[in-house]
């Protein structure tokens, strides 16, 4: 029985030295000899000496470029048919979004992945409910963050899943959140409950304080014309096309001013000249654009801003100024946050210099 089960599988073969000659001699034919004489009768044409291995047809990729991006190979997608291949990919899946409501602004993206539920089995593996992008909520006249965050998954199940589970998270911070003298004492560190380590999963949830009831709706198919573009763009198109800047960008506007695209171009060169290092050296000369919000007229250019009546300026105009990586961007959000910003010669003296605001956009 041991022999038959044996035989089963392929055989492993060893090559042995014999009569001066080198030949494979199999493993089965040398732990059953006994069964050797029967597997042979029972397949003589079957020929032990020799095995054919398949070999792999490899001429046909020798003539492509290993590095086709570094080497700038037309033999690869152009990038136009890429995106078009991209945006038509997302009717192939069916994505599904949660909108969590009357949150901080401060939340980062770290905030929401390090409460997603983990693999039942390795504890450091996420499960499902994995997010597959965090997208702040935008005002779309003025593009500035608001208290609402889109989650987007690859499913309504994952979606589901990371709902009942931060719902899950908001109640027992409730429960185990001392609001009196009263109040039972907070679990200490190693306090299982379900398990999970309570103490740990309390420390790290930060989405909405235990004093607040949680508003995280789900959003499933069919969406707004709103959601599709979130979902096709996998994010906001003023920050991921034709490059993606998200995370490294700053939305830069001035309160009771209203300078031109080269006028605030000109201040943050003097600014990084002045301290030694130029802003966004590595995106290149036109790394401060003119951001176009729904409801201004794509028709304005820079070259009509000067031309522009000053009635006409719209309070809501601002820029996005796009710098090199993240540090950057945060390094310039910490300089210019709140800062006059430099009149021209000709304005009237005693006059209150205006105020910059930079918001960092991820």
């Amino acid at each position: 029985m041991a022999a038959s089960s044996v035989c089963s599988v392929d055989p492993i073969l060893k090559i042995s030295q014999g009569e001066g000659r080198r030949f494979l001699v199999s493993l089965f034919d040398e732990l059953f000899p006994e069964e050797k004489d029967e597997l042979r009768t029972a397949a003589p044409d079957q020929d032990q000496d020799k095995i054919q291995i398949p070999r792999l047809p490899l001429s046909d990729i020798d003539h492509l470029d290993p590095y086709p991006l570094l080497n700038g190979s037309p033999k690869g997608p152009s990038r136009k048919l890429t995106q078009v291949a991209a945006h038509g990919a997302v009717k192939q899946w069916k994505p599904a979004v949660l909108l969590l409501n009357r949150a901080s602004k401060s939340l980062v993206d770290a905030d929401f992945r390090r409460i997603a539920p983990k693999g039942h089995h390795i504890g450091e593996w996420t499960g499902p409910g994995d997010i597959l992008k965090v997208i702040p909520g935008r005002d779309p006249t003025t593009f500035q963050q608001t208290n609402s965050y889109f989650l987007l998954f690859p499913n309504p199940a994952y979606a589901r899943t990371y709902q009942n589970y931060v719902t899950k998270l908001h109640r027992m911070s409730q429960d185990h959140t001392p609001t009196s003298l009263q109040s039972p004492l907070p679990p200490p560190p190693g306090t299982i409950l379900e398990g999970e380590d309570i103490h740990t999963l309390l420390q790290d949830y930060a989405l909405c304080p235990p004093s607040q009831r949680i508003n995280i709706i789900s959003m499933f198919a069919p969406y707004g014309s709103t959601i599709r573009r979130l979902i096709e763009y996998q994010g906001y198109p003023q920050l991921t096309e034709p490059v993606d800047n998200t995370g490294r960008a700053v939305l830069f506007w001035v309160e009771g001013h209203y300078p031109t695209t080269n006028a605030v171009r000109a201040a943050i060169d003097q600014d990084g000249r002045e301290r030694g290092l130029p802003w966004g050296s590595q995106v290149g000369h036109k790394y401060v654009e003119k951001l176009e919000l729904p409801s201004e007229s794509p028709e304005d250019s820079e070259e009509r801003e000067d031309a522009e009546p000053m009635a006409q300026r719209r309070s809501s105009r601002r820029w996005i100024v796009k710098l090199g990586d993240e540090n950057e961007a945060r390094r310039f959000v910490r300089t210019w946050h709140r800062r006059d910003f430099p009149l021209p010669s000709d304005h009237v003296r005693g006059e209150k210099p205006p105020i910059v605001n930079a918001e960092f956009l991820w």
